[in-house]
């Protein structure tokens, strides 16, 4: 009877904790949930994680993203090459054309636009150097690219029918810039200055594939220009009014450094026009200077086709 007893009372003492502790939780929940405070700050660090969680995932992926994607359809034969920099930054570079035919000759419309983007969860939004209320979207999804421009026509300073616009397919693991802004290094030649301006870039109107450019060259320095371009297409350069003394001259650099005119040691790397087939796709730099003339206005025509 006295076991009995004893083992009555210790089953009583194991209840009563018990019912105390669920009493306790219960009433630590009712408190919270009758106190919108406490429901408002445990909500906040919810959302906090779950978006440091999101940041973090992000960053960790956007070496992921580095490399070449391409989109080819119908006349369309675009590129783009995208760079992890620091943070959540790429550098971006695109390249698209529009390939058609006229009487049986191959026809190639242009556009080009570079810059920094931000990368924000899977997008990336582009706003092309030297242009006003251009937008590009950049959407990853896996090994491919949803690319969806904003204002292309009027804005982004694209050739006729050239769209940016496409899905595109991760080509390579390595971008392919292929620009003088990376790795090309330009040579110099004894007749011209030994100085270059700082490079203007040459657009072509919507629906044209030429332009007359105007310039001065002063105190004997360059005038560089920069022009994008696509391997094999045909460029025409011409200086069309080269001053009293007719002595302006340009030099063509393809993005690798090398000058597809000839060979600028033995003074044949410049000239007042020449019309040949580019090897390379990038930027070409156009180099305008004057054999003897140190302060000359000039007009010089460039057509790419």
């Amino acid at each position: 009877m006295k076991n009995k007893i004893i083992f009555l009372m210790i089953l009583l003492s194991v209840v009563s904790k018990v019912s105390a502790c669920s009493f306790e939780a219960s009433t630590e929940n009712n408190q919270t949930a009758s106190n919108p405070a406490k429901v408002e700050e445990n909500t906040a660090a919810i959302k906090k994680s779950a978006l440091s969680e999101s940041d973090s995932s992000a960053l960790s992926d956007i070496s992921g993203k580095t490399g070449t994607y391409e989109y080819k359809s119908g006349g369309a034969n675009n590129e783009i090459s995208i760079q992890k920099l620091e943070g959540n930054k790429l550098r971006v570079k695109l390249y698209a054309s529009y390939e058609y035919e006229i009487n049986g000759n191959l026809n190639v419309n242009v556009g080009e636009a570079k810059g920094i983007a931000t990368l924000e969860g899977d997008t990336a939004v582009l706003v092309p150097e030297d242009t006003e209320g251009c937008e590009i979207a950049l959407k990853f999804s896996g090994n491919k690219l949803i690319v969806k421009p904003k204002n292309e026509a009027k804005n982004c300073g694209f050739g006729l029918n050239v769209s940016a616009e496409g899905t595109y397919r991760k080509v390579n693991k390595k971008p392919d810039f292929g620009d003088s802004d990376s790795n090309s290094t330009s040579t110099q030649n004894s007749t011209t200055s030994k100085q270059n301006s700082k490079p203007e870039r040459i657009r072509f109107a919507p629906g044209k594939s030429s332009t007359v450019v105007s310039g001065k060259i002063s105190h004997g320095e360059e005038k560089t220009y920069l022009i994008a371009a696509r391997a094999g297409q045909m460029i025409e350069i011409k200086i069309t009014d080269g001053g009293a003394n007719h002595d302006v001259v340009f030099s063509l650099i393809a993005p690798d450094g090398v000058n597809p005119m000839g060979d600028e040691e033995s003074g044949d790397g410049y000239d007042s026009g020449w019309k040949g087939k580019l090897p390379k796709t990038g930027d070409y730099k156009i180099e305008v200077g004057a054999i003897e003339s140190k302060n000359v206005n000039f007009k010089m025509s460039v057509s790419i086709r």
